[in-house]
């Protein structure tokens, strides 16, 4: 039960009080934030979990890191940990749902770190705040409510079933982001462009290209700049996020079918299987032989 003492101490530190409607289990957090809790004070303090947060009613003005905004109606925010924030004492008919998690929770499940990694990074040059389609909220407000009855609940499965809400929650998070940064009617960053554009390249072409100056000549720019401009806004360089995929493509191919380990490197575009080998066990400490033999 350390997980849980850590958070509770966590949020003790924070906010001076437990919420009176607060749901725990090892490494989460749930409770209903109203104009009578008091989860940030205004001086700023910095939170030693992540915090998801989805407005119901009212308004509650945060400021996070160096960014000022509203927690409102058909919003969510994801603050991650180490973060500096400070809230504002919300307005009287305030009111929203709140998850509170350390990263450890999710990294126990059977999803690969580096994609984790991913989904938790919250990138630091905007805001983390979004506004949710009516749908969208509907759907996010369905996952709160199951995550708080599975922890009330906590019946067999329960853990389980909870991280596979929260990952769900954090992808869609990471796409409502991703598609409200390229849509925006004002000039956003344009290292996020090329992030984005640099993502899609790879899913289509991690077979083929393998080094940053391919991607970067198909995007008319330097490799230099490309990698800039991927560590900005994922936290690590573009030749980790192509060696991921292939990784990830790699296992994928190695515990679910029966293709040769030749079969696998040619498919994967490596000269030869010695070759692919090599890499394999680069980046995941063992060969693929012994990776297809581990339970």
């Amino acid at each position: 039960m350390q997980s849980l003492q850590r958070l509770t101490l966590a949020l003790l530190t924070t906010s001076g009080i437990l919420p009176k409607t607060t749901k725990r289990l090892d490494g989460i957090m749930f409770f209903n934030w109203d104009n009578g809790v008091e989860l940030f004070s205004l001086i700023p303090t910095q939170v030693q979990f992540y915090v998801v947060i989805l407005g119901k009613s009212g308004r509650c003005r945060i400021n996070v890191g160096g960014h000022k905004f509203v927690i409102k109606p058909n919003t969510v925010s994801i603050i991650p940990d180490m973060c500096w924030v400070a809230a504002h004492s919300p307005e009287p008919d305030f009111q929203a749902k709140v998850l509170l998690f350390e990263s450890s929770f999710l990294k126990m499940a059977w999803t690969k770190a580096s994609v984790l990694d991913d989904l938790l990074f919250i990138n630091p040059n905007y805001p983390p705040v979004f506004p949710l389609l009516r749908s969208k909220y509907r759907d996010f407000m369905y996952k709160f409510d199951k995550i708080s009855q599975e922890i009330e609940d906590n019946s067999a499965f329960g853990i389980d079933m909870i991280r596979l809400y929260l990952l769900q929650m954090l992808y869609d998070y990471n796409r409502i982001c991703e598609l409200c940064l390229l849509n925006s009617e004002t000039r956003i960053n344009r290292k996020f462009q090329v992030m984005h554009q640099f993502r899609q390249l790879v899913e289509q072409q991690f077979r083929i290209h393998k080094t940053v100056a391919a991607y970067a000549d198909q995007l008319f720019i330097s490799p230099k700049y490309l990698s800039e401009c991927v560590v900005e806004q994922l936290g690590y360089p573009a030749l980790k996020f192509i060696h991921n995929r292939i990784m990830q493509e790699a296992e994928y191919l190695l515990k679910y079918t029966h293709k040769s380990i030749k079969e696998i490197a040619t498919e994967l575009n490596f000269d030869t299987p010695t070759h692919f080998s090599r890499f394999f066990a680069q980046h995941n400490g063992v060969r693929p032989y012994t990776y297809r033999t581990l339970p």
